[in-house]
């Protein structure tokens, strides 16, 4: 078996492309197109991706200088399209039938993330994205031996995003939000943001004792992580942020999160209800470094779990600042929507 199999089997993208030897060439197809931004300026670099919802094989390609793309030698079925690009919304379109012999063009434009106002435009939030430079050094430890994660840790993005598999309701309601720009999005609203978005646009402070982790984000709502040996409580009342407990496996932390309303948006601006459970597993590989995976479960509105995986740098010298939303919110006039 060559390596790009393997990289299927073990949950990673599989970028093989079948030899054109291979394909009957009456019946092999394509899906070519253009790629730009929301002003139809052409997209360079796009990382676009097509995957065949049958065998699960999917195929890779980058956009070239003016925005064009093309998936040649395509055996016919079933398709997903997804294009992604560091300080845009990504794209995704899983109806695709391809025929036999067909040529599909699908012209792919990717939105802004936000408004293109100053401290918000692509590069900011492209920035965002790319790995910071960390301090060296071995863990630190508590006083009784276990991972000190306290410090400030730099704003990241997912290293993998995972792969959500929405209920139909779930599709639904993530198609209308994109269809219409993200315009109800709670942070839109100084409402709080997802615990699996945390992290991703501002620093995290944790302060670690042997108790209680509490973890506080600029312009964030703060959580508790009781480490005490406590359990939930038999009927929580749903919050915006739940009811945390965590226990130690080895070097890891597993903080266990259950209790959530559904107001809420997921990462990526899916849909959650009261079903939602939170499992996040924090593991500091050196003194500048932390490894968060989140597991998303939520059976009222996905089919099955899926994991998100992160990288955060520390950030020593660095301290967190008071944010408050609502007091210069300009937001909310600018989101037309359709």
């Amino acid at each position: 078996m060559n390596h790009a199999c393997l990289l299927l089997l073990t949950g990673m993208s599989c970028a093989l492309l079948l030899p054109p030897s291979m394909l009957p060439q009456s019946d092999s197809a394509a899906i070519t197109g253009t790629v730009s931004d929301s002003e139809g300026n052409a997209v360079v670099q796009a990382a676009i991706q097509v995957t065949d919802l049958k065998t699960g094989m999917s195929y890779k390609t980058s956009s070239a200088a003016t925005g064009d793309y093309t998936f040649a030698q395509l055996p016919p079925g079933a398709y997903e399209i997804s294009a992604f690009v560091p300080g845009l919304l990504p794209f995704k379109r899983p109806d695709i039938a391809l025929g036999a012999a067909a040529t599909l063009r699908i012209d792919i434009r990717l939105r802004e993330i936000q408004l293109g106002t100053l401290g918000e435009n692509r590069e900011v939030i492209a920035s965002l994205m790319i790995p910071r430079a960390a301090p060296s050094g071995p863990v630190p430890r508590t006083s009784d031996g276990k991972p000190d994660l306290s410090g400030v840790w730099a704003p990241s993005f997912p290293v993998d995003p995972g792969k959500p598999a929405p209920l139909p309701w779930a599709e639904a309601v993530w198609r209308e939000r994109m269809a219409n720009n993200l315009k109800d999005a709670p942070a839109a609203r100084c409402l709080p943001t997802t615990i699996s978005q945390m992290g991703m646009f501002a620093f995290v402070k944790l302060v670690q004792t042997p108790t209680l982790l509490v973890m506080m984000a600029e312009g964030e709502l703060p959580r508790q992580v009781f480490l005490d040996g406590r359990g939930h409580p038999k009927d929580p009342d749903p919050t915006w942020m739940g009811h945390s407990i965590g226990r130690w496996e080895g070097d890891t932390l597993v903080v266990d999160t259950v209790g959530f309303n559904d107001k809420n948006w997921l990462f990526q601006s899916y849909p959650q209800t009261e079903r939602l459970h939170f499992i996040e597993r924090f593991r500091r590989s050196d003194f500048g470094h932390l490894e968060t995976e989140i597991t998303i479960d939520d059976p009222g509105a996905f089919a099955k779990p899926w994991i998100i995986k992160k990288v955060s740098a520390l950030a020593p010298d660095t301290e967190i600042t008071e944010t408050v939303c609502v007091e210069n919110n300009r937001d909310v006039e600018h989101l037309v929507g359709k």
